[in-house]
């Protein structure tokens, strides 16, 4: 069991610590109790509270979504995992023939991540804030890569790819016949009845949501001394990558239904946690999954999002039966580094 008190006092001296204009965060503790606290504020120069139901993006988060939808692929036997790129989408790689399905999932193709690629002089990710009215196709994501060779001989290296994960939208359309808001939505969003969670058709936030804060520039390479809001994205940019739009009790519902058995077979969930080393040291890569090791020692399984204005983590740490999903309406801020320091005093105090 938890002490609530003792979990809402560590967030709020986190919130206050790191300076975060809000953080939300969903613990659920070895009896399957749900523990939903929000502190601070949804927009910086307001006082409005955040709330634990607000809408806040959730960036790369949404590879777990995009890795379940082609595990149940391959449980359908709509697709093998080691199925190649070419025999499904001709054409659209250079090198397709050399990549399969796995290799996306892994971040192990080698392909050149397209969002850090110049597109007329600015970089790719910059047009999320700056090209609000454009449309970005999938297909014309993935050809700003075309003219650049492999990084390395597929299943050799790791080297993080937003390329690969739009390929595997791409795949999730193909092989459904349908968009991937409808697979998202009837697959996920339905059987566990989500209600403030959805793969975003427009650059607006559905209300109640929490404003975005950014200290990044926008190509994000480097840190500003301003910090500037944001509320409109160009989803188009991130797609399948990363626009999904959550809360954190709705992202620890979607990741127990992934562990439990509701999404997922058992022998889909062991092919998920099969990890590879990545360029970190404390983390490691399955199929859409990261783990985690902490300074502790302890490790969990998730992922971490980081999209323009916003960073969020989700960690299920199977040693302790329990998940824990934070959610911060700015960035950069390091929200991996500070679950662990909620987990850590949280427990520490527990004992």
């Amino acid at each position: 069991m938890i002490d609530h008190s003792i979990l809402e006092n560590t967030v709020h001296s986190l919130c206050e610590k790191h300076q975060l204009p809000g953080m939300s965060v969903c613990l659920t503790d070895s009896t399957g109790e749900d523990h939903l606290i929000a502190v601070g504020v949804r927009q910086s120069e307001s006082y409005l509270q955040l709330e634990p139901d607000d809408h806040q993006r959730v960036g790369s988060i949404t590879k777990i979504f995009i890795s379940t939808l082609i595990l149940k692929l391959q449980e359908n036997r709509q697709l093998s995992l080691d199925q190649t790129v070419e025999s499904i989408l001709p054409g659209t790689l250079t090198h397709g023939s050399r990549i399969t399905v796995r290799h996306l999932l892994q971040h192990r193709s080698g392909l050149k991540d397209y969002i850090w690629v110049d597109v007329a002089g600015t970089k790719s990710i910059q047009h999320a804030v700056s090209s609000l009215q454009d449309i970005f196709p999938p297909r014309s994501l993935v050809r700003l890569i075309a003219n650049f060779d492999l990084e390395f001989e597929p299943d050799t290296e790791y080297h993080y790819s937003n390329t690969g994960y739009i390929v595997l939208g791409m795949i999730v359309e193909k092989l459904s016949g349908k968009s991937i808001e409808d697979v998202i939505d009837q697959w996920i969003i339905q059987p566990l009845q989500l209600k403030r969670t959805y793969f975003p058709l427009t650059n607006e936030l559905r209300h109640p949501f929490a404003t975005g804060h950014s200290k990044a520039t926008p190509d994000m390479t480097e840190l500003s001394e301003e910090v500037t809001e944001i509320n409109k994205l160009n989803i188009s940019i991130t797609w399948t990558a990363g626009a999904l739009v959550s809360t954190p009790f709705e992202i620890q519902t979607f990741m127990k239904a992934v562990f439990n058995g509701t999404l997922l077979s058992e022998e889909s969930r062991k092919e998920m946690l099969h990890f590879h080393e990545t360029d970190d040291t404390m983390q490691s890569y399955g199929l859409g999954l990261q783990q985690f090791t902490f300074a502790n020692g302890v490790q969990a399984v998730g992922h971490q999002g980081v999209i323009h204005g916003y960073e969020s983590v989700t960690l299920y740490y199977p040693d302790h039966e329990v998940l824990l999903t934070v959610t911060v309406n700015q960035m950069p801020v390091g929200v991996v580094s500070i679950a662990g320091q909620l987990y850590r005093e949280v427990f520490e105090c527990d004992k």
